[in-house]
């Protein structure tokens, strides 16, 4: 194996990252820990584990950060393609549009059962645009039934609605701008678009801090998806073995200072310079697990971690809308046992391994069905090559 930093493999959109499905494990892991693993926390220590679980968002920009840079790869990589969009966009929707319709099938089909009250904005959500109306009515995202334990919860929606926002809009620039410098300068750009645009809401507007647009509406929070797209054109140009060797220190700097202003808290940070830092810590983080031999790639690529992270799309979309009825299991057990706190340490591993195998379940006998169709899309450059292999972007 390559001693890490010694040399630098070209990468093409035909290169497979093993290591990058640990990478979605983390990321996976930090949100359901964020929605999941809250409760009473006493001691300094568990306050201390409470204050980190908290920041389990972050995990959203980690993925965001890994859509932008495999997706851009792929574009950049075959712009010269016969047929450039209808190609891209057949292998998205193998890759997404069947567990996510699946998701919204299941909902429909237990309505009349648990009599879930429906608003017709919701239909929004069907074409990736529910998070646009969720941004000034944020209660959309809480679907009431008869009773409060079967209650769903699909606020997690709107960040497959950005992807696939982002999805549709960057591939048209990608294709006009053929130089790869202005292409991340056109990247850097909107990033920073996106921060003034961010800063005008809080300061400008007076819009409070949880304020849906800040979050929740691709304008506002492309930041990562960018970053991660300026590392995908990084490693395609001449200095990219430099590149790839300063990432761990971007993934070092851009963490600390996320720790040290967290520490401090000041007003206004994370819509101001919190996410793009978020998104700089995440694709040095990328940068660094593509370095064959580092901690990074040793750590991303064990395979309990990769195996994991093969599931994360069907286990972040089955995760959250069933939380009410967790939490009611939670609250039962407890007054059982006499204990929440115990109640909720049982509770918690059984979720987290229920849904593991249900996005198993649902990848090994729905979702491939649909992903060995890709084949019937293959890129030019993969139909000349005989021992290409398919680029992982699931």
């Amino acid at each position: 194996m390559a001693q890490a930093g010694s040399t630098f493999q070209p990468i093409t959109y035909t290169t497979r990252f093993p290591a990058l499905d640990g990478l979605r494990a983390l990321a996976v892991t930090m949100v359901f820990a964020f929605h999941y693993g809250g409760g009473a926390h006493s001691g300094s220590l568990l306050r201390a584990v409470n204050a980190m679980r908290l920041q389990g968002w972050a995990g959203v920009d980690l993925f965001f950060a890994l859509s932008g840079f495999l997706i851009t790869g792929v574009l950049y990589d075959t712009r010269s393609d016969s047929k450039f969009f209808s190609r891209f966009y057949a292998r998205r929707t193998l890759r997404i549009f069947p567990l996510y319709y699946l998701l919204a099938l299941v909902l429909l089909l237990l309505t009349p059962i648990f009599h879930y009250r429906w608003q017709g904005l919701h239909l929004l959500f069907l074409v990736y645009l529910g998070n646009i109306p969720a941004a000034l009515m944020p209660t959309m995202y809480q679907i009431h039934a008869r009773y409060k334990a079967a209650d769903l919860y699909i606020g997690h929606l709107w960040t497959l609605s950005v992807e696939e926002q982002f999805y549709l809009l960057w591939p048209l620039i990608v294709w006009r701008v053929r130089s790869r410098i202005t292409l991340m300068r056109v990247a850097a750009g909107l990033s920073s678009l996106a921060i003034l645009m961010r800063v005008w809401l809080v300061v400008g507007a007076k819009v409070d801090l949880r304020g849906g647009w800040l979050f929740t509406v691709l304008p506002f929070h492309m930041d990562s998806l960018l970053i991660g797209a300026v590392l995908a054109l990084l490693l395609r140009g001449p200095n990219a073995a430099t590149w790839q060797r300063r990432s761990k220190w971007v993934f070092a700097a851009a963490l600390a200072a996320v720790v040290t202003a967290f520490a401090f808290n000041p007003p206004g940070f994370m819509p101001a310079v919190g996410f793009p830092l978020m998104g700089l810590a995440s694709a040095g983080l990328i940068g660094w697990v593509l370095m064959p031999g580092s901690v990074a790639y040793q750590v991303f690529h064990l395979r309990p971690i990769r195996v994991f992270g093969k599931y994360s799309y069907g286990f972040y979309v089955y995760h959250l809308p069933f939380a009410a009825a967790w939490a009611w299991v939670t609250a039962e057990l407890g007054r059982r046992i006499h204990s929440v706190h115990l109640a909720a340490s049982i509770v918690l591993p059984v979720n987290f391994a229920f849904t593991f195998l249900v996005a198993k379940l649902s990848y090994d006998y729905f979702e491939v069905r649909f992903l060995c169709r890709k084949r019937s899309f293959e890129y030019d450059t993969e139909k000349a090559s005989s021992d290409s292999r398919p680029y992982n972007i699931a």
